[in-house]
């Protein structure tokens, strides 16, 4: 008799229960791979007149003592020692149509340099890898089209847009306008 009775309970529990409607699964079909062609190289790009080349910079990093000369062929103000506050420190800082930040003690400066309004702005923040900053978006690009020029490739998209050629990295930085190069 108990046995009759928890058997027409769970029906009852059972009949009673709301069903799930079921979802069939959505297939799709994986993007079909072809071999790629060999990546032909972008034709040569003029420099922008104002501001260094990325194979200037790439030899900067290969060869520091070279800063000085490097400086001077291209009309850039040199410090070392450019320390940003509670961000980084750099070994020289060249800056050309800019001013450096606000000095606030020994070697540290509030920020990177800051634009003029007169001509093409930018900086070279040397250190382990070196970084370029314009202030100009006809410059910024100009710099991205040498990276590709010079036959960097895209790796991967986000914060920075990162680039290689097998032996540098190179992270563009869009919103502050900067390129940085390490080995």
């Amino acid at each position: 008799m108990r046995f009759i009775f928890l058997t027409a309970v769970t029906l009852v529990i059972v009949g009673c229960s709301t069903s799930q409607p079921t979802v069939a699964p959505i297939v799709t079909e994986a993007p079909k791979t072809t071999e790629s062609a060999p990546l032909e190289p972008l034709p040569q790009v003029t420099p922008h007149p104002d501001v260094i080349t990325i194979a200037e910079a790439i030899a900067l990093l290969n060869d520091p003592s070279a800063v000085a000369s490097t400086a001077k062929h291209h009309g850039y103000k040199m410090l070392s020692n450019y320390g940003v506050y509670r961000l980084d420190n750099y070994s020289s800082m060249l800056y050309k149509n800019c001013k450096p930040a606000k000095l606030m003690g020994n070697n540290v400066y509030e920020d990177m340099p800051l634009p003029l309004r007169k001509g093409t702005s930018s900086y070279v923040a040397i250190k382990d890898d070196v970084t370029i900053g314009v202030f100009n978006a006809k410059a910024y690009t100009n710099l991205t089209e040498q990276l590709l020029a010079a036959g960097f490739r895209l790796v991967s998209e986000g914060h920075e847009t990162e680039y290689t050629n097998g032996t540098h990295t190179a992270y563009c930085y869009a919103s502050r306008k900067t390129i940085r190069i390490e080995k």
